[in-house]
């Protein structure tokens, strides 16, 4: 046989054994639950859910009204027909150094800043909070009725409760209510990230609600920062941490709790047909390492439904109020 060809053939062979090893095997492996996974696994804190899965309001409940403004979140606390436990938001830092809840990196999608300022891409630190607080955070807002209520709305018509508002703001709003849940998503990288992590941090530990909140980065220099700076916050998963871990409930190797840096996984379901950490055999690994598990973005009922009976801790979703009634009522 040729030398070019054996070469080829060791290389498919090795690429089918990593395709069996790393994707095959881990989506076999949430049809079983090992024995040693089989019992009940209790863990102490307001994160981790007794019974029904908790219900995450994903940037306060963007299904219900334009995300992350101080409507979405006053609908959340203050309506009689619905629940949630847990407040899911983003966070950006802006030109003057103001902590403000954002998801996006940029404004062009949620406001007018198009518009206003003749330019595209134009990002919270591009602009001064007093600059930002003029745009209109529901333009493209759109109901279940495919209504666009707030497009248009101009100057003093845009209402305070649509303006994009301080992270305090929302603590102290939240706080007058009750004790909820956070899950906080620090947008922002570099030394802009670390200022950002710094402040929240402080300002958690001010309000002595540090037990209730769960700070979430997709930013793998911030989960760094998060680990060394702060070892005592109370995180989620970093994504580099994400992977390794799946392949280590995949295998159910046994990890020391003391050795890991974060206190929650937070992670689509099934939506990636590649990675399946949507299975009871994932909850239960997770809670035996002493790690809450809090899925998003879902909003399908019979997924809902699914993901609440094989124990999720919290599930993160825009529409919290169709969640309640499916779960609660």
């Amino acid at each position: 046989m040729h030398a070019g060809t054996i070469i080829l053939l060791t290389l498919l062979v090795f690429i089918l054994l990593c395709v069996i090893v790393f994707v095959v095997w881990p989506i076999i492996a949430g049809f079983f639950i090992p024995k040693n996974l089989r019992k009940e696994f209790r863990n102490e804190g307001a994160i981790f859910a007794d019974g029904k899965a908790q219900i995450g309001a994903h940037r306060a409940g963007a299904g219900i009204a334009p995300e992350n403004t101080p409507m979405a979140f006053d609908i959340c606390l203050n309506t009689t027909e619905f629940e949630v436990q847990e407040l899911e938001f983003d966070l950006h830092r802006t030109k003057d150094g103001k902590l403000i809840i954002l998801h996006d990196g940029t404004l062009d999608r949620t406001t007018d800043a198009v518009e206003k300022y003749g330019r595209k891409g134009i990002t919270p630190a591009d602009l001064t909070y007093d600059e930002i607080r003029e745009l209109n955070p529901g333009e493209s807002f759109v109901n279940d009725k495919g209504e666009m209520p707030f497009k248009g709305l101009r100057g003093a018509n845009i209402p305070d409760s649509l303006r994009v508002p301080l992270l305090e703001e929302i603590f102290d709003k939240i706080e007058a209510h009750g004790k909820y849940l956070y899950s906080i998503d620090i947008k922002d990288k570099g030394e802009r990230g670390r200022k950002a992590a710094d402040e929240l941090i402080a300002l958690i530990n001010r309000k002595g609600i540090a037990d209730r909140v769960i700070v979430a980065t997709f930013n793998n220099d911030i989960t760094k920062y998060l680990t060394e700076k702060h070892p005592t916050v109370q995180r989620s998963i970093g994504v580099f941490e994400g992977v390794l871990f799946y392949f280590c409930y995949a295998f159910n190797f046994n990890l020391q709790k003391e050795e890991l840096g974060f206190k929650a996984v937070q992670i689509p379901a099934n939506q990636f047909k590649i990675l399946r950490p949507g299975t009871e055999r994932f909850v239960r690994y997770c809670h035996k390492h002493g790690i809450a598990v809090q899925y998003w973005t879902v909003d399908d009922p019979k997924e809902i439904k699914r993901l609440s009976k094989i124990g999720a801790d919290c599930i993160i979703t825009n529409v919290p109020d169709k969640m309640f009634k499916l779960l609660y009522k």
